[in-house]
């Protein structure tokens, strides 16, 4: 007990709470702990103590951070019990009242024997679990400010556990040591919509690896924006709209009364020839005419027969005939130049196809705007998968 009441006057302790209310500043000004959210706890360092056994000092809950003076904090010893708290303000203050964080700082401590523990809001940290509602981890790797978390280096891959929020803060306690313990690496703990608990072997470390977390949910954010792919070594384009959700927010670990359980794998890395012209339907697009002129109406011109023989007996190719033919018996009855008839669907398969063709051509040729070409014009998987491998 003398001990105890020794270290609550000591210079050290001073020294701690001072520097806890001068965090609480610069770490407003950064947008971690704005609108009274967030909060920082540190251990009073003192080499005669061990770091388990050191007292702790704790921001208060609900105040202005940014506003934080030495004797506005509270004081702990190693188990979480308060020592000391601060004296009440006059309105429009509210009451004292030490961290919601507390037990999740706690858990921090006792786990992995903490020096100082980070609690932010920063919005990249909220923002940066939203990619993927589904996802249970961030990965990260080959970016430069990796090194500044501990244990890890440029080449590896930076895996930061995704709990879910709940309505109160110590109702987060659970996840979090689950979490923890499934990722013995791990120096942080990402909270879904909310934020992010970051904890060193000390103050300097904390703050410097929480600096390098939101540096690095900054970059992830914008490589993901840019439809690159954060946990790509080379960071390449993303694989598709479902590979973006997951590749850097990846399904991990389900964390379940405290084990480890797979779930959805990341899926596997896919190569994909990028093509050479993607078709649009025209109406609605921005497709240049020329393109239109140039490439996709000579192609149709010089396939349309290829296309006959290969379709002839689907349903959709008959009718597509069936319409052509009826165009074809009134262009030559209006005298339209280059129309000829189409034999009826008793004629030889060759007859039919030459004379459709010749029409077509001669459609295309003039740039009618007619139904039987347009219908012809939709050929969805066949004629489209020739144009691709052409």
């Amino acid at each position: 007990m003398a001990c105890v009441s020794a270290c609550l006057t000591s210079n050290a302790l001073k020294e701690a709470t001072g520097l806890a209310a001068e965090l609480c500043k610069q770490f407003y000004q950064l947008g971690w702990v704005s609108g009274t959210g967030g909060s920082i706890s540190l251990k009073v360092p003192d080499a005669s103590i061990p770091v388990e056994e050191q007292l702790i000092v704790m921001a208060p809950s609900g105040v202005q951070k940014e506003r934080m003076l030495p004797e506005d904090m509270y004081i702990l010893d190693a188990d979480g019990n308060i020592l000391s708290a601060p004296s009440p303000k006059p309105v429009p203050h509210k009451p004292p009242k030490c961290s919601e964080c507390a037990p999740l700082f706690m858990k921090a401590y006792k786990m992995r024997k903490a020096g100082a523990v980070i609690h932010s809001h920063g919005m990249e940290s909220c923002l940066v679990t939203m990619m993927n509602p589904g996802a249970k981890e961030f990965r990260i790797t080959h970016m430069e400010m990796i090194k500044g978390i501990a244990g890890h280096g440029y080449h590896d891959e930076l895996v930061v556990p995704i709990i879910e929020n709940t309505a109160r803060e110590y109702e987060l306690t659970d996840s979090l040591a689950q979490a923890i313990s499934a990722y013995p690496k791990t120096t942080a703990v990402l909270v879904r919509n909310h934020g992010i608990y970051v904890w060193g072997d000390s103050w300097i470390s904390a703050k410097t690896q929480a600096e390098c977390y939101h540096y690095l949910f900054e970059a992830a954010l914008r490589l993901h924006n840019l439809g690159l792919d954060p946990a790509d070594p080379k960071h390449g384009p993303l694989m598709s709209w479902k590979a973006a959700a997951t590749r850097g927010l990846s399904n991990g670990i389900e964390l379940s009364n405290g084990t480890r359980e797979r779930v959805f794998d990341r899926p596997a890395k896919q190569q994909h020839q990028d093509p050479l012209v993607i078709v649009l339907d025209i109406e609605g697009t921005t497709t240049p005419i020329s393109f239109v002129t140039e490439v996709l109406f000579p192609y149709a011109r010089d396939n349309v027969k290829i296309h006959l023989e290969s379709t002839y007996d689907s349903e959709e190719t008959q009718n597509d005939i069936s319409l052509l033919r009826k165009q074809a018996e009134k262009d030559v009855n209006d005298g339209v130049v280059g129309a000829q008839m189409i034999p009826s669907v008793s004629a030889e398969k060759e007859q039919i196809i030459a004379a459709v063709e010749a029409n077509v051509i001669s459609m295309i040729k003039a740039d009618r705007k007619i139904t039987a070409l347009k219908e012809l014009g939709r050929y969805k998987e066949n004629f489209l998968m020739m144009f691709q491998r052409h």
